[in-house]
Parts: structure tokens; C-alpha cells; sequence
């Protein structure tokens, strides 16, 4: 799988299904995917955070080396989305702690580094078992795994024709936008809390099924 930012709910359901995940840190850094972006519910509908990021090698550069940017305030912009998104969820006053101190100090670490703290956290809130490691060197054809790296993308198309299936749940906007499906999983995680972990099992069960028929 690739290395993602407050991944979406397909994501995690997939991680929680795995006996092992291995997360690809030595491709080339693929633009406009998960890596560095995610979405959430907005009060107008679906809407894109994206981390900015430093490549040092130009557009060669692997995901191992890209680097969180320093030069702007999008932490602070993000944190003001998601508190605008979720504050009044039935879950935020419980779940927000864990994530606002993320928002609130600068850093120019790797990207897979921030992005694999988080997945720690929202492991842990969710209390699933994170299967996740890093992959030693790229590998084209990654025989005996399932290989996400590059389906897992807000690019493809058909990126919802599964994830559409999962099951609705109350979204603090829903009424004026509908159920958005797939969104990132602290939407859940704000809307389900402690019952978060159980939604993720039925949606892994879609999954499984899809897999059946096709």
C-alpha cells in the first residue's frame, strides 16, 4: 500500500483486513494521491487537504526522501478545516486531543514519518492492530501480496465503485450534501467513535465480496 495522509476509510478497512502491510516508501513520489492528501466533509461538500512537500531530487525523488514543507502555515489551515468540519460530531471533544498536537508544531521530517505517526494514532483511537512496515527496496511486481500502491488513488475514476457500497452513517452535514462515502477516516472516527473498528469490519467485508465477484 502507499503511504497515506489521515487515510480514507477503504484504506484502513483494507490495513485491518491484511495479516501484513507493506508500505511503499521507494517509488518515485506519485502527485495528487493519498500520500499527501485527504477529505474530509466540508460544510459545502468534499474538501481536499493537501500537505505541501519538498522533493530534493526534483520529480525523481523517492517518497523515503520527501520531505513536509516548512514554508507555509498549512497546519494551522488544516487544524481550522477539520475543527470547522467535526467540531460539533459526536466525537471530537473526545477524539480531537489526539490529533491536535500534530497541528500545532512545525516540521520538515520525511512525509512517510509524519504520515506513519498518525496511522500509530488512529490505530490506536480505533484499537486495531497496526500491521503496517516499510518496504526495504521497490519492487515492480510484488508477488503474493495484493498490490494497492497505485489503486488507492482520489485519481482513478472508478476510485468509489466499491467504496460507494459501504454502509451510511450520520455525517453532521448529510443533510445538506448526502452521505459522502470514503472519506478520510477521522470522519468516522468523529462521527462512530468506539464503533469505528466495527464499520471498518463490514466495509472490509464489501471489499472481500468485491473481490469474490470479480
Amino acid at each position: 500500500m502507499p503511504t497515506a495522509y489521515l487515510p480514507p476509510v477503504g484504506y484502513m478497512a483494507y490495513l485491518q483486513l491484511a495479516i501484513e502491510v507493506q508500505i511503499e516508501i521507494h517509488e518515485t513520489f506519485q502527485k495528487q494521491t493519498w500520500r499527501n492528501r485527504c477529505r474530509i466533509a466540508g460544510s459545502n461538500g468534499p474538501l481536499n487537504l493537501t500537505i505541501p512537500v519538498e522533493k530534493p531530487l526534483g520529480n525523481h525523488t523517492p517518497t523515503s526522501q520527501v520531505l513536509v514543507s516548512r514554508h507555509s502555515d498549512w497546519q494551522r489551515q488544516h487544524w481550522k478545516s477539520i475543527v470547522s468540519a467535526y467540531s460539533k460530531s459526536a466525537f471530537f471533544m473526545y477524539y480531537g486531543d489526539v490529533f491536535e498536537p500534530f497541528y500545532t508544531q512545525k516540521s520538515d521530517e520525511p512525509l512517510i514519518e509524519w504520515n506513519a505517526r498518525l496511522l500509530e494514532v488512529i490505530c490506536k483511537a480505533i484499537k486495531i492492530e497496526n500491521k503496517t512496515s516499510p518496504t526495504n527496496s521497490f519492487v515492480k511486481n510484488m508477488e503474493g501480496f495484493w498490490d494497492l500502491r497505485y489503486s488507492l488513488s482520489p485519481k482513478k475514476k472508478d476510485f468509489l465503485s466499491v467504496e460507494s457500497k459501504f454502509e451510511q452513517y450520520f455525517q453532521i452535514f448529510s443533510d445538506k450534501n448526502g452521505f459522502l462515502p470514503n472519506l478520510s477516516i477521522i470522519d468516522t472516527l468523529f462521527h462512530l467513535g468506539p464503533d469505528t473498528a466495527y464499520y471498518m469490519q463490514n466495509c472490509g467485508q464489501v471489499l472481500l465480496d468485491n473481490v469474490k465477484v470479480h
